[in-house]
């Protein structure tokens, strides 16, 4: 039988997927989301079933800073990378008021700045496949 007679093609419209802005706004919500979890109860595990990398950090001098992350990466503000709080117990309202500030469209430029580092094919003069890093050099020499 030939795949035509045995297969009909027809015409669907496809639902619009969310876009690329609003996927990074909810996987940051859900990271920091994590966060808020992490400080009611650390050692809690991500979906890989590895523990939740902790956000916040001790200075030498014993000052609590914490970063908001999106991916591996810190996000980048106007001011720095880290942010100072006072105690512990001030994470969560911290991560709560990002959360909103997300929510609200606030940090959205931030957002799709921080989302595009690192994409594919940014900032790659070569690209990938065969024709990388193995003869770029004999290329420009």
């Amino acid at each position: 039988m030939a795949f035509l007679e045995k297969y009909q093609a027809v015409e669907v419209e496809r639902a619009p997927g969310q876009d690329a802005l609003e996927r990074a706004k909810h996987k940051l919500i859900n990271a920091i989301n994590g966060q808020i979890e992490n400080v009611k109860n650390s050692g809690q595990l991500n979906g890989r079933g590895k523990p939740i990398r902790d956000w916040s950090f001790r200075d030498d001098d014993g000052n609590l800073y914490t970063q908001i992350r999106f991916g591996t990466r810190p996000i980048e503000f106007q001011s720095g990378k880290s942010f100072l709080i006072a105690t512990p117990e001030d994470l969560i309202p911290f991560y709560s008021d990002v959360v909103e500030a997300v929510e609200s469209g606030e940090l959205d430029e931030i957002i799709d700045k921080a989302r595009k580092i690192g994409a594919r094919g940014h900032g790659h003069k070569w690209g990938h496949g065969k024709r990388g890093r193995r003869h770029r050099k004999h290329e420009e020499a």
